[in-house]
C-alpha cells in the first residue's frame, strides 16, 4: 500500500514541477497587449491569414471546369526563378486573383477530401502556386480557398501540363 502512495506522490510531484517549468504563464484573463505592439485597428490594410492546417474544405455544388482569364502579374525585379519540373513529372500552376484581378497571396491550394494541412501548397505574393505530379491518369480535386472568400473546386484528370487561373469571390 505504502508502494502505491509514494507512486502517486511521484505522479502528483512531476506534474507541479512540468506545470511550474510550463514556458507560458497561467492567467485567468485574456491576454494584454504591450504598449509596444500596433494595435490591429491601426493597420488600414488587413493582411489575408491562410486557412488553419487541418481545416476540412467546403465542398462546393459544382466544380469549375474553366481557367480564368487573367492577365500574368508581373515579376518581382530579383524574384528567384520556379525551378522547371522534373522528368516524369507534369506541372499544374496559376494564378489566384481577387474579383478585382489583384493577386492572392496565402491562397490554401486544398489536393483531396483533407482540408488545409500544415504542408499544402499556397499562393505566393503574385498569386501564383504549382504542383508537380506523376504523369498519369490519376483525378485530382483541388480546392482553392482563402477565409472570406468562395472556395473554388476543380475537378481533373491531367493529360499534360496544365495552366489553371482562378478567381476567389468574396463570400
Amino acid at each position: 500500500m505504502s508502494r502505491v502512495r509514494t507512486v502517486r506522490g511521484l505522479a502528483a510531484a512531476a506534474v507541479l514541477i512540468a506545470l511550474s517549468c510550463s514556458s507560458a504563464p497561467v492567467t485567468s484573463g485574456p491576454p494584454s497587449a504591450s504598449p509596444a505592439e500596433p494595435s490591429e485597428s491601426a493597420s488600414a490594410v488587413p493582411t489575408p491569414r491562410t486557412t488553419p492546417p487541418g481545416t476540412p474544405a467546403p465542398p462546393p455544388s459544382e466544380p469549375t471546369a474553366q481557367s480564368a482569364s487573367i492577365e500574368e502579374p508581373p515579376a518581382p525585379p530579383q524574384a528567384t526563378p520556379t525551378p522547371a519540373p522534373q522528368p516524369g513529372l507534369w506541372r499544374i500552376q496559376g494564378y489566384v486573383v481577387d474579383d478585382a484581378g489583384a493577386p492572392l497571396a496565402g491562397v490554401c491550394v486544398v489536393i483531396g477530401p483533407k482540408g488545409c494541412q500544415r504542408y499544402s501548397p499556397h499562393t505566393d505574393e503574385r498569386g501564383h502556386y504549382f504542383i508537380d505530379v506523376a504523369e498519369g491518369t490519376t483525378t485530382f480535386d483541388f480546392y482553392f480557398e482563402m477565409p472570406g472568400h468562395q472556395t473554388v473546386w476543380w475537378h481533373v484528370t491531367p493529360e499534360g501540363p496544365i495552366e489553371f487561373n482562378v478567381v476567389l469571390q468574396r463570400s
